[in-house]
């Protein structure tokens, strides 16, 4: 039983993939065990600023951003883990460790490939990033 103990403070990035959401639903199982919290992060690239398309094209990855969220809250429900959701801007491997490590998070949880190009059996360059960097447990669903 010690093995749940630490689960209290859970961070799953993701990024709108179904192995992300593998993995948001991994997560909530784990922090069950201890009435943990789970925080699910987006995290959406910096738009410049410019005209009208600049400013629409933000306004649309926001709004993306709000949908995989509110996705994310519908799948967590009443599991008996407090969630909560972040929308960031940034990037995404560099503002998980950034947030794992102000937050004070016990563990990341996170899938190994998610939205680019990576498949099979590789692991996606933000898990192998977080994974190399991270000064807490990385969990990665495959």
């Amino acid at each position: 039983m010690t093995f749940f103990m630490d689960l209290n403070r859970i961070l799953v990035p993701i990024d709108g993939s179904k192995k992300s959401f593998q993995a948001l639903d991994r997560a909530i199982t784990l922090a069950g065990f201890t009435h943990g919290q789970v925080t699910c992060l987006h995290v959406i690239p910096h738009v410049l600023e410019g005209g009208p398309r600049t400013k629409a094209f933000d306004k649309q990855i926001k709004e993306d951003g709000d949908i995989v969220l509110k996705k994310a809250s519908k799948r967590a429900g009443n599991k008996n883990v407090k969630f909560t959701t972040k929308l960031l801007r940034g990037s995404p491997s560099h503002v998980t460790l950034h947030l794992a490590k102000s937050g004070k998070f016990d563990h990341i949880v996170m899938s190994s490939t998610g939205s680019g190009s990576a498949s099979g059996d590789m692991i996606g360059s933000v898990s192998n990033y977080i994974l190399q960097k991270s000064k807490i447990p990385v969990y990665l669903i495959k």
